[in-house]
């Protein structure tokens, strides 16, 4: 049954939020403790619901409690209209003011992130900051179109950002286990016969070693198939094979890889897109335009291919 038309300008919204409490409570003088007035005028702003409405929504009887046909499918209604507002209402606490989600690589978000976070709870209007890693440089840009993340970080091609800073291009070397490098020294001929690590399945590394493979005549024979660029190389490390991998990304504690500079350097642009400039957004795109991308520590032997 579908209930008469409303005269929206004469009911409001208190007055649907008395009616559902009235049937949920199951009487007007509960639903007028609820609420704080007196039975009286809960009984008279049900009489003008009424009215406004043009049908009875309570039977006869001094507690006005039991609903009329109309009445109950009338209930259906205004106890969803509620709950609408309610989840409309709780929207808000999901995207609290100052709270901002970047999408990145592993690698920069271990090695070039921290020290901008570290400058932003310092910054007006910042509260919060998510990151979230990304293998997979479309998914990134999807995850920026779609409004998933408010800045997306890395070496992305292209997307719907209006918004567009370049931070600075990063090295990608091979990296190998220890004096293994002697001997792959030669050309792609020798690193094609290595068992390969793909850095995840669909990585725009994986891209670019296909790429120089085809250029160089050669196949790439992939071993293993690794989550990340820490996976990788703890894989090398372990001598499963060889991975290609972001210069910044070897440390210190890479003392048990070898990481193999190409005669022609493997470089890709480090760039900043955003869709929507927010204060917050403005911001940390200021800090990052200001960044310089970190150098890292040498490896224990760096040749040329």
């Amino acid at each position: 049954m579908e209930c008469a038309p409303v005269r929206s300008s004469a009911v409001t919204f208190r007055q649907f939020e008395y009616f559902v409490g009235v049937v949920q409570l199951g009487s007007m003088s509960a639903a007028a403790r609820k609420f704080g007035v007196s039975p009286s005028a809960m009984s008279q702003q049900m009489g003008v619901l009424e009215d406004s409405l043009g049908h009875k929504l309570f039977g006869a009887g001094a507690r006005r409690s039991g609903l009329t046909k109309f009445g109950r499918e009338f209930y259906k209604h205004a106890s969803n209209i509620l709950d609408s507002v309610d989840q409309a209402i709780s929207i808000g606490e999901q995207f609290p003011d100052g709270m901002i989600t970047v999408g990145t690589t592993p690698t920069l978000a271990n090695k070039m992130l921290p020290s901008l976070i570290q400058r932003m709870p310092h910054r007006r209007g910042v509260n919060a900051i998510e990151i979230r890693s990304f293998c997979d440089m479309r998914a990134l840009s999807s995850a920026l179109d779609s409004g998933a993340v408010d800045l997306a970080l890395g070496p992305l091609r292209r997307s719907s950002a209006k918004f567009v800073h370049v931070i600075g291009d990063e090295e990608l070397v091979v990296a190998c286990p220890p004096n293994q490098e002697g001997r792959l020294r030669g050309s792609w001929d020798r690193l094609a016969e290595m068992p390969w690590i793909r850095c995840a399945p669909s990585s725009d590394i994986t891209d670019l070693v296909d790429r120089e493979a085809r250029r160089a005549g050669v196949r790439i024979r992939y071993a293993v198939t690794a989550p990340d660029v820490t996976a990788a190389l703890n894989l090398v490390a372990h001598r499963v094979g060889v991975a290609l991998v972001p210069l910044m990304s070897l440390s210190e504690s890479s003392r048990a890889v070898t990481a193999i500079r190409l005669e022609s350097p493997l470089q890709r642009s480090i760039l900043a897109h955003a869709t929507e400039m927010t204060p917050t957004v403005e911001e940390l795109m200021r800090i990052l335009t200001e960044a310089v991308l970190p150098r890292p520590v040498e490896p224990t032997r760096l040749c040329a291919v």
